[in-house]
Parts: C-alpha cells; sequence; structure tokens
C-alpha cells in the first residue's frame, strides 16, 4: 500500500507541527518505512510512504529541508508560483513570523517573502532531497469558477522555466477536486493529488485522484501510522 502524508507548515496553529514533533516523526519514518516519490515502485505487500509538503512556506527550507538530508528522506513539495520570488533581502525573523492565513495576501507576500524563493527551490531540488509539484498559479478551488486551464498551465511553466526540471505532479489547492477538474489536470500532468484520508494501491490516478492524509497537528509521532488511525484509510483504498 501506499500511504501519501500532507503536511504544511512548522510552527504554531492547527496547520502546522512544532520542529521537535516533525522530527522525530520523520525519524520514525526514516527507521520504519521506505519512501517514495511519484513514480516511484514499491512493494505492494509492504506499506511505504511518500511526503507531501503543500504551499512552500519559507519555514519548510527552514526546518524541514535540513531534516530530510539528515534522515536521508526525500519529499514532494507543492509550490503555488505566483508567490515566488527570485530572491529576497528580508531576514529570515521577518519571513518567519507571517501567519499561515495571512501568507497569501497580496501586500504580506511582496513585502514579507513567507514563501521560499526560486533560488532555495533550486538548491533543494539539486540535493535530491526534494522534488517539486505545481500546487496551481494563485493557489485557488479548482472545482470554483476559475481559468482552470490558465491555474493548470502557467504553473507548469513557471516552475520548468526557473528549475529546468520536468513537473509531473498537480497537487489540489485546498484538497479539492472534481472529475471534470481532474481531466484537465491529468492533460498536463501524470499525476494529480487531493485529501481523501486513504491509501493508495498504486500510482493510477487516471481516473481519480490519489489520496493524501492529513500530517499537520500530530499529537504523537507515531500518529498517522498507528492502525488504531489508519484502519479506516485501508478500507477506503478499495473504493476509490
Amino acid at each position: 500500500m501506499l500511504q501519501i502524508m500532507m503536511y504544511h507548515r512548522v510552527g504554531e496553529g492547527k496547520h502546522s507541527n512544532s520542529f521537535d514533533m516533525m522530527q522525530n516523526h520523520l525519524d520514525y519514518i526514516a527507521k520504519t518505512f521506505p519512501t517514495v516519490l511519484p513514480g516511484d515502485d514499491f512493494r505492494r505487500g509492504k506499506r511505504s510512504v511518500c511526503l507531501t509538503f503543500d504551499d512552500a512556506s519559507y519555514d519548510f527550507y527552514v526546518y524541514v529541508y535540513p531534516l530530510l538530508r539528515k534522515f536521508n528522506l526525500r519529499a514532494l513539495l507543492a509550490v503555488p508560483t505566483q508567490y515566488i520570488t527570485e530572491t529576497t533581502n528580508q531576514s529570515a525573523e521577518t519571513r518567519l513570523s507571517v501567519p499561515y492565513f495571512e501568507a497569501m495576501n497580496n501586500e504580506v507576500y511582496a513585502e514579507k517573502a513567507p514563501f521560499c524563493t526560486w533560488e532555495e527551490l533550486r538548491e533543494m531540488l539539486a540535493s535530491g532531497h526534494v522534488e517539486l509539484a505545481s500546487h496551481g498559479h494563485r493557489h485557488v478551488n479548482m472545482t470554483n469558477k476559475v481559468d482552470v486551464e490558465g491555474e493548470l498551465r502557467l504553473s507548469k511553466e513557471l516552475l520548468e522555466d526557473h528549475t529546468r526540471q520536468f513537473i509531473s505532479s498537480f497537487v489540489y489547492p485546498f484538497g479539492r477536486a472534481n472529475k471534470k477538474v481532474h481531466a484537465e489536470v491529468m492533460k498536463h500532468y501524470a499525476y494529480g493529488m487531493r485529501i481523501g484520508g486513504a491509501m493508495n494501491r498504486s500510482w493510477d490516478c487516471l481516473q481519480t485522484p490519489l489520496c493524501r492524509i492529513v500530517g499537520d497537528n500530530l499529537s504523537k509521532p507515531k500518529e498517522p501510522f498507528l492502525m488504531m488511525q489508519i484502519g479506516a484509510a485501508y478500507l477506503k483504498s478499495f473504493v476509490r
């Protein structure tokens, strides 16, 4: 089985984990499960884990990236391209100070650079510990009345132009998807991921997006992997 985990930030708030929690969580994963990225082979009889982080907040570069190197792990980082600048002169303190729900405000992201820069994204890519995915251009709910084609195309073009890397994965903003939108996603990407609370039996997502399990606000490092927590996710994998 394939368990795709979803995280947002390291810090305070319900969309976050403390640094200590994230460190202990990733340490446990590294010692317990084989980890994979989209398209990697995995053993059907053993649970494999795919780590995904949404939004490319600066705290990923400061806290998570060093942990990935420490534990020799790889992760998929979903990038909303409108909010990424080439570089910044802002201090780390300023960049880390922006709350989750304020980061995409026009004035805030332009002035305080709360997201990774293109320079930082390229550095992480070069390390081999991070792979990038599109998270749309403006991070909008794709099931609303938005320019779906534009969101899919522009974000992919910007990511590939700035990194010279092929982008094969799309992570749905807010985890929201429907059949019509997913059909469009599959025209541009090999993999599409949403929030779903289910395990996955393969990487096949032509008809239905891959499901991710929320890993924010953990109470214990092992929490998402305990059978009492994950039993329902196994059952859901058979009805996806």
